[in-house]
């Protein structure tokens, strides 16, 4: 399951993918406008920055802005930087946790089901999540 940490992520930096690129932008205005909790965005923040996905100033002209191209960024790099490997079972991210994946019919359904997912979670980038969210918008 996808936290909401990393889906919190994911709307931050699709927000800032909306704006005007040179720019820094109080991060708890850009968090605010997909009703990301004032707490969390100062931990999600910091681990956008230190990953180098955003890039944050101090001082009244500061606050945060996309440091990485975002059609280089995927949805599956971000919730996999919140939430570690992804997997539809354990079974799939833990080898130790079942021993039945030889014979087991579900592993096989499992396994081609996760590939499909990571696979459009992968192809995805915060860039065409942007432009959705353009697109929502502009038929309002």
């Amino acid at each position: 399951m996808i936290t909401k940490k990393a889906e919190y992520a994911i709307n931050i930096l699709a927000e800032l993918a909306r704006r005007e690129k040179e720019r820094f932008y109080p991060s708890g205005e850009v968090a605010a406008q997909h009703g990301t909790p004032p707490n969390l965005v100062p931990q999600i923040v910091s681990r956008l920055q230190k990953e180098g996905l955003v890039q944050s100033a101090r001082g009244p002209a500061g606050g945060i802005q996309l440091f990485m191209d975002p059609k280089d960024i995927s949805l599956k790099m971000v919730i996999e930087l919140f939430d570690g490997p992804l997997g539809l079972t354990r079974c799939l991210t833990q080898q130790e946790y079942c021993h039945k994946t030889e014979y087991c019919p579900l592993h096989g359904i499992w396994k081609r089901t996760q590939g499909i997912m990571l696979s459009e979670l992968e192809e995805t980038s915060i860039k065409d999540l942007a432009e959705e969210y353009e697109n929502v918008n502009a038929s309002k």
